[in-house]
């Protein structure tokens, strides 16, 4: 089971920083690794912005869980 980490706290822009993260594990789907597509994804973040990432609800859509720890 695929699981991801993510520290975003010193990012300048969580919320971008994490889309891109995001971005990249949608991508596996682009590469016909679809089925890699699902796990938990934990983040440590310092800016509630980051919650509201444009991607989490796609990948919750799929099944991925999301964990939040704040920094």
């Amino acid at each position: 089971m695929p699981n991801w980490t993510f520290d975003l706290s010193s990012a300048p822009n969580e919320r971008q920083q994490l889309d891109s993260e995001l971005r990249n594990i949608l991508a596996m789907d682009n590469l016909g690794r679809g089925e890699e597509i699902y796990g938990s994804v934990a983040i440590t973040y310092s800016n509630d912005d980051a919650k509201r990432a444009s991607l989490i609800g796609v990948l919750e859509g799929r099944g991925v869980v999301f964990s939040w720890t704040r920094k």
